[in-house]
């Protein structure tokens, strides 16, 4: 007050507005960082944001609404749809408070921001009035009106989805033609267009010209979801309109196989596998490329041109995707030197990576061909079967699934009538009975266990019956799910240890693609690595550690307590109220180095890495670090390029688990325990992207590091795909937290089992594990011998 009061009068109003400018660049940083799709980061800016605002702004003004926007897209692009959806009304009623124009573009945005979340739930005929609503605010504006319009891609669909299809198809032309017009075309947005009007064309019958529609479509949308989910910064809803395409079309060429559609030259059974798969391995199948393409290439220098190729690509689209926003903007907001800016780093990395190319094309002609794979045709995969290999490949669309299985001489191509939600529904019943309540294991449900056996593998079980190893492509729902606790037979009433598991059958490898298998399959290893075995585990979180020796069942995952957001509770109250919130600025928001207490110590793993040690001749003081050797620094400071099996013992993070955390990650040493200084204890998945290795095996064996991210429904984590990328060609990862004794023996019985014959398969050797693992009465039950899933090459080494 003393430092205001001796500044001339006209210095006052910087004073007063300095909190405002620093919480709105807090906001419009939490927007950028959204744009690149860094949404932890950008959830905690917005917080603080949100909370500065509410003690200086009363809580229904335009400041509040945009607070309340930049968290509600955050809460959207995360898939958070409930959240978002309560964050969009609470904004709407505070510019409602102000008393905004029905015409206002703020206004407008954010109620097709809640339109769209009604419309992902599938609640069309609400998303239609917001539109409604939307549509005649902005048409009291004649001259504004003209200019911008009001149309709007999930209105459109909302009104197909009302049976107003005509008008649907006036908006998405009329959209196309206003895109064009502008001087910076957005080609994905009008990709999105095309293909959503695809949709609406193959609906009314009209075959061919959707055909036409979805084939101009798909190659921008799906090149953008490739490099989106490589570089970690694809959204909910981005996925979510592609998913929706992807079905349209697959939709449309199996009613083409069924009862021809008079399309020349197409064969819809060998389109769709191509599209499905393209869109199925959109991300996991890149990492898995790009690492085989380096392993190809001949000398360690190439291999390293090869590493700043790939990181120039990422860079790239993360600095496009923040242009297109930006320019896209207001022109108030464009800010016209940053843009231009950004475009020179542009010219100047793609310049950089055009040399990158020509030099690796140069000296290694292969390499463009390996990093960019044709999409596989089924006969690639037949002949890259063994022959006593069978595939299946699956994918989940919004109404209907698609299933193909392939062996050496045959394919067979089923479609399933069930779709996303009724599969999700099934496997989310799987999933519940494989925890524990008080130490003990929730009832398995056999009738779906069975019920999914039955739909999508019983049908044409007769060309894989003589096989040894079922490769399994999953799509969506099923990714999250280990094919060997299907049951083959119906067996409600039958004792756990007579059940009839797939896995009793035929040992199973799950891939992300089949053109990831391919590239596995292909990949040619310049020098196996010269040690055994390098393993992390039982990492030091707390200065006390805990005692677990009397706990039920000693489980790997996290005690983390769901609680209601405080913002959102305080944005209620305050509309309630209808004053600012002085303390609101108090709230706690959990910063990443907090997250040590929530995790429980590991004693169990340390034994376990030494076992590995013991069965594959590692030395156990050299190679296993435990403890307070267990640290990010360590790990990224060893030549792990040196090992052919690489285990982490520990606990798995999925993005958002912890506040502050936005990709996947490995929890080692707390570093303020290790005196670590440099590093924060989390092993994210972009740094296990800057890692080398050369590695038959990584195996993580830890809760949940098989989680799908969330975003395009993957059958393996980002955190999973990382370890592809920088140099794995196989993974053991577990699909739910795991109980530390059965998984110490699992893993254990595993390498065993490879070190007495190193010709056995991988799959069969996790298969031999399962099997002696659920021969013991007290491990009968799946949740016990299932969690892990083989990801990657099931063959020998």
């Amino acid at each position: 007050a003393e430092i205001v009061a001796r500044l001339p009068p006209a210095h006052w109003w910087r004073v007063r507005q300095g909190p405002r400018l620093l919480y709105e660049t807090k906001r419009n940083l939490a927007n950028n960082l959204t744009a690149q799709g860094r949404f932890g980061e950008a959830e905690f800016l917005a917080r603080e944001a949100l909370a500065e605002t509410l003690v200086l702004s009363a809580p229904r003004t335009v400041l509040v609404g945009l607070a309340l926007q930049a968290l509600g897209v955050i809460r959207l692009e995360q898939g958070r749809l409930d959240d978002a959806e309560r964050l969009f009304r609470s904004a709407i009623d505070s510019l409602g408070g102000a008393q905004v124009l029905p015409h206002s573009t703020i206004l407008a945005l954010l109620r097709a921001r809640r339109g769209t979340v009604l419309a992902i739930r599938g609640q069309w005929p609400e998303a239609q009035q917001v539109f409604e609503e939307r549509h005649k605010g902005l048409r009291s504006h004649d001259e504004q009106f003209k200019t911008a319009g009001s149309f709007h891609l999930d209105w459109a669909m909302a009104l197909h989805r009302a049976g107003q299809s005509a008008q649907a198809l006036a908006q998405f032309d009329r959209m196309i033609d206003v895109q064009l017009r502008r001087p910076f075309a957005d080609p994905v947005h009008i990709a999105r267009l095309r293909g959503h009007r695809a949709i609406v064309l193959a609906a009314q019958g009209q075959v061919g010209e959707a055909a036409a529609e979805f084939a101009a479509a798909l190659p921008p949308l799906l090149a953008r979801a490739e490099h989106d989910a490589s570089n970690e910064s694809g959204g909910f809803v981005g996925a979510w309109r592609l998913t929706a395409i992807i079905g349209g079309y697959l939709e449309l060429l199996a009613r083409c196989h069924v009862g021809g559609c008079g399309l020349a030259g197409l064969d819809p059974v060998a389109e769709a596998f191509r599209i499905a798969d393209v869109a199925r391995g959109s991300a996991v199948q890149r990492a898995v490329t790009t690492s085989v393409a380096r392993a190809s290439l001949p000398d360690p220098m190439l291999r390293e041109l090869a590493r700043k190729e790939q990181a120039s690509t990422n860079r790239i689209v993360s600095l496009r995707k923040i242009m297109e926003r930006l320019v896209s903007s207001s022109a108030d907001q464009r800010l016209a030197k940053i843009i231009g800016d950004m475009q020179k780093d542009i010219a100047q990395l793609e310049t950089e990576q055009k040399m990158q190319r020509k030099d690796l094309a140069d000296r290694y002609p292969e390499y463009a061909n390996l990093v960019d794979p044709q999409p596989p045709s089924l006969a690639d995969v037949q002949k890259a079967l063994g022959p006593t290999e069978a595939a299946l490949a699956i994918y989940v669309a919004e109404k209907e699934s698609y299933v193909w299985t392939v062996t050496k001489e045959r394919v067979a191509f089923r479609v399933v009538a069930k779709g996303r939600a009724e599969v999700a529904q099934e496997v989310a019943g799987l999933q519940a009975g494989l925890e524990f309540d008080g130490g003990v294991p929730r009832s398995f449900s056999a009738a779906r266990a069975h019920a999914l056996y039955r739909d999508f593998l019983a049908g044409d079980a007769a060309l894989w019956s003589n096989a040894k190893v079922l490769n399994v492509i999953p799509h969506g729902p099923l990714g999250q799910l280990p094919f060997g606790m299907l049951l083959t037979e119906p067996a409600e009433n039958v004792p756990m240890g007579q059940t009839p598991w797939l896995i009793r059958t035929v040992a199973i490898a799950q891939l992300p693609s089949a053109n990831g298998f391919l590239a596995l399959r292909r990949a040619r290893v310049a020098q196996t690595a010269a040690q055994p075995l390098i393993g992390f585990g039982d990492p030091v979180f707390n200065a006390s550690r805990p005692d677990t020796a009397n706990r039920a069942v000693a489980v790997r995952s996290l005690a983390v307590i769901t609680r209601r957001d405080e913002m959102l509770a305080l944005v209620e109250r305050a509309q309630k109220d209808g004053k600012p919130i002085a303390d609101a600025a108090k709230v706690p928001i959990a910063r990443l180095s907090e997250a040590f207490s929530m995790l429980p110590a590991l004693p169990d793993t340390a034994d376990e890495l030494k076992e590995i040690a013991q069965a594959l001749g590692a030395d156990v003081i050299k190679d296993i670090y435990l403890g307070a050797r267990a640290t990010e620094k360590n790990v990224k400071s060893v030549d792990l390029s040196r090992y052919r099996v690489i285990v982490f013992a520990t606990h798995g993070l999925v993005s958002g688990e912890i506040p502050g955390l936005d990709q996947p990650a490995l929890a080692l040493s707390n570093p303020q325990l290790t005196q670590d200084a440099d590093n924060d204890g989390f092993l994210t998945m972009e740094e296990v992207l800057a890692l080398k290795l050369n590695a038959e095996w990584v195996v993580l064996s830890a809760c949940n590091t098989a989680s799908g991210d969330g975003q395009a429904s993957e059958a393996v984590s980002g955190l999973g795909r990382a370890f592809f990328y920088a140099g794995a060609r196989s993974l053991l990862v577990s699909n739910w937290p795991v109980e530390t004794v059965s998984a110490r023996l699992l893993s254990t019985g595993l390498f065993r089992s490879q070190a007495a014959n190193p010709s056995l398969a991988r799959a069969e050797a996790l298969r031999q594990a399962m099997l002696e693992v659920m021969a013991k009465e007290a491990y009968s039950h799946p949740v016990f011998w299932a969690p892990f899933s083989l990801i990657g090459d099931g063959g020998p080494r």
